[in-house]
């Protein structure tokens, strides 16, 4: 006979574990980042997930609804995408302006562009959501962007694989 205070508890954590399962993916992509600041959430994407350099990708851009839940109320967080939104940005390569994306007005609460980083390593792309404060300011959303060079890691290990068979040639191909 199953013992009932068993079968309550069971109940009990099931219960008490449904709402904490909020979103389940298999992973997240590796150039996606979201941060929330005021009534706004920002989410921006790369596609593919690590663009290489002189390639073309996506950049990808979402703009939800934002609102903070309380310690009580942790698992209402309220996030749905905008009907719209103006946006801008400006993309940062070692500390210095490479480029700006002016501002544009979206309809829908996503956007994407086609670009091309055309160094490889870390970028800043700073995002303003313009009219988005409590008196119509524009807020600055700060994501960091990698992107590769996929050629780089061929030519050291042709280089060091000459090196090892004796041949001391070192000039290297370049693309």
């Amino acid at each position: 006979m199953v013992n009932f205070s068993r079968v309550l508890l069971v109940v009990f954590f099931v219960f008490l574990i449904i709402p904490a399962i909020q979103v389940a993916s298999a992973h997240s992509p590796l150039n996606s980042e979201s941060e929330a600041i005021g009534k706004y959430e920002v989410q921006i994407a790369t596609d593919p997930e690590i663009p290489a350099a002189n390639q073309p990708f996506k950049l990808q851009f979402r703009v939800l609804n934002y609102e903070a839940s309380t310690f009580l109320n942790s698992f209402n967080t309220a996030q749905t995408e905008v009907d719209h939104f103006r946006m801008g940005a400006r993309i940062y390569y070692n500390g210095e302006l490479v480029d700006t994306i002016l501002p544009q007005l979206h309809q829908g609460g996503e956007w994407s562009t086609n670009y091309v980083f055309h160094e490889s390593g870390n970028h800043v792309v700073e995002v303003d959501l313009y009219d988005a404060g409590t008196n119509g300011e524009t807020i600055t959303y700060t994501f960091n962007v990698t992107a590769l060079n996929i050629f780089g890691p061929l030519f050291v290990f042709g280089h060091v694989t000459a090196d090892m068979r004796g041949l001391h040639h070192h000039t290297l191909l370049r693309l």
